[in-house]
């Protein structure tokens, strides 16, 4: 495999860099956006937040829909939001998506760029990934398959239960959504369950001794001044009552669980609240 290869890099905002790559492991371009803190240089060392997107998002959805910029702008933490495709799933996929490529996302995320952003943007190795819905399963199985990588994983509104009754189709409803055949990421559900198993972390508590986890997700009730978004109540009751077992399951498995249950549903709204939530706690676990 040849080498991350930097196409170009712009300053795109006070503190903000975005990266445009080419990348072997997903034979494409490939963008991803850097938070950089207050008097940052790349010939220092800094904590690491990787923050990982949802389904139909990319790398730019954190700094457009929350307040991570007001919420980092006294601390030294680097903040990295990669693209990981409208449905990548955070997984080295075995057949081509929509654009053409088999991309392999976890290659590109923890081989390829990491050591970039350790070389070239004073990346330490004190690192913390959270992530949203989709993302937040991403975070989860990047925790579940490299146990020690990351000092903490954080899962807001996660759907990580891959084998739960109802998942296959609520992933193959997003599918549809994005153009896609269902069953393109880990084979039809129906013909390769233990693929299926294999890639849920609610499988394997016992990946998770050692690594704090973090849980958030809202009950799908709407809070005051919140929008409707038709849909998205279910989804969050549905990502709420698999984070609560997931909890419940890494704690009788001695896993340091935190949780933050409360209103919310599946949207910006209640992730810019869980994100702002979350945010002391990145802080403690990466400044030990």
């Amino acid at each position: 495999m040849t080498e991350l290869t930097v196409l170009a890099e712009e300053v795109t905002g006070d503190r903000v860099r975005e990266l445009r790559l080419h990348s072997p492991a997903l034979g494409r371009d490939v963008s991803v956006n850097l938070l950089t803190p207050p008097g940052w240089r790349p010939d220092r060392e800094y904590p690491v937040l990787y923050l990982l997107h949802g389904s139909s998002d990319d790398h730019r959805c954190w700094l457009t829909h929350t307040d991570l910029a007001a919420l980092s702008s006294a601390s030294q933490t680097l903040i990295v939001m990669p693209d990981g495709g409208r449905m990548g799933f955070y997984t080295d996929w075995r057949v081509p998506d929509r654009q053409g490529t088999v991309p392999g996302w976890e290659t590109f995320h923890l081989t390829e760029l990491l050591p970039l952003l350790e070389n070239r943007y004073g990346a330490s190795d004190r690192r913390m990934v959270a992530g949203i819905s989709m993302g937040g399963y991403g975070a989860l199985r990047y925790g579940m398959r490299h146990p020690g990588m990351f000092r903490a994983v954080a899962s807001l509104s996660g759907l990580m239960h891959l084998t739960r009754r109802g998942m296959g189709g609520l992933l193959g409803l997003l599918s549809v959504r994005e153009g896609m055949r269902p069953g393109r990421v880990w084979g039809p559900r129906r013909y390769g369950l233990d693929t299926w198993a294999a890639n849920d972390p609610f499988r394997f508590p016992e990946a998770f001794a050692g690594t704090p986890v973090y849980l958030a997700a809202g009950d799908g009730t709407r809070v005051p001044g919140e929008e409707f978004v038709a849909g998205m109540g279910l989804v969050e009751r549905y990502a709420r009552a698999m984070s609560a077992d997931l909890a419940e399951r890494l704690t009788a498995h001695g896993v340091d669980v935190t949780t933050n249950f409360s209103p919310g549903i599946h949207f910006w709204t209640t992730w810019r609240r869980k994100l702002a939530e979350l945010w002391p706690y990145t802080q403690r676990i990466l400044s030990g």
